[in-house]
């Protein structure tokens, strides 16, 4: 666990027993700084994530306000690097339900974006909050059959799957493509989610590549609609020259 989670974990503990009152005010960075002896980075993280959660709200000038004791059911995913996609392996927990090989079938094979008749090793299951324990979206999991070897080793591992194939098979992720789309809750999946039939859901495919044209593994995620958000921060290339108007 990471030094912004513990401290997040800390915080949410401390709201949930009622050190803070509702409506009132949150102690400040640099008194959260001081007090656990983490770097500003750190308590930002950490408030960003409680924020996320449905437990603080902050507004430039006016500080830090405590909304609830308990989470909220919405996960909101902040991406801007590989990095925040490991984040998102730490901060859920994947229980799984279902696992084997599939040959893939023409409609599978559009989703994925691979070939027909095509072999793949399937995981699915829930993607529950490690916090809370809130299921957040059914998730299923495609490793390419060159590299399904992985079914052995996993075990009682907790790392990412891609994690543990990029260490068996000396893979180094060069890209990951993710595509997010509007779907109608499947009936099957709603009932594992407690969800409602055909309610507005967003479908999260995410396509893990190692230098190949072909993707090693794919996700694909099935979140209720009202359970995720997805925030995406776009940086300014610097070095790049505005187009001449001459």
């Amino acid at each position: 666990m990471t030094r912004y989670q513990e401290l997040r974990q800390t915080l949410n503990d401390e709201i949930a027993a009622g050190v803070f009152e509702i409506g009132g005010k949150f102690p400040t960075e640099f008194e959260l700084c001081e007090r656990f002896g983490v770097s500003r980075h750190t308590v930002r993280e950490a408030l960003r994530a409680l924020e996320d959660n449905g437990l603080l709200s902050r507004q430039a000038g006016s500080g830090t306000t405590v909304l609830a004791r308990k989470a909220t059911a919405l996960y909101t995913q902040t991406l801007d690097s590989l990095a925040g996609l490991f984040d998102y392996a730490t901060d859920t927990v994947f229980e799984k339900r279902h696992e084997g090989f599939v040959t893939i079938r023409e409609r599978l094979a559009e989703t994925l974006g691979c070939s027909i008749g095509e072999r793949w090793l399937r995981f699915a299951g829930l993607r529950r909050l490690a916090t809370n324990g809130i299921a957040i979206c059914w998730t299923e999991i495609f490793v390419a059959e060159p590299y399904s070897a992985i079914r052995s080793a996993l075990g009682d591992a907790t790392d990412p799957i891609y994690e543990l194939l990029q260490r068996q098979f000396d893979l180094e992720i060069s890209e990951v493509e993710q595509r997010i789309s509007a779907i109608s809750m499947p009936i099957e999946i709603a009932q594992a989610l407690e969800a409602e039939t055909h309610a507005p859901a967003l479908l999260v495919r995410r396509r893990y590549f190692a230098g190949s044209a072909n993707p090693f593994e794919v996700t694909l995620s099935i979140h209720p609609g009202d359970r995720y958000a997805h925030t995406q921060r776009l940086h300014r290339d610097r070095k790049r020259k505005a187009p001449s108007t001459g």
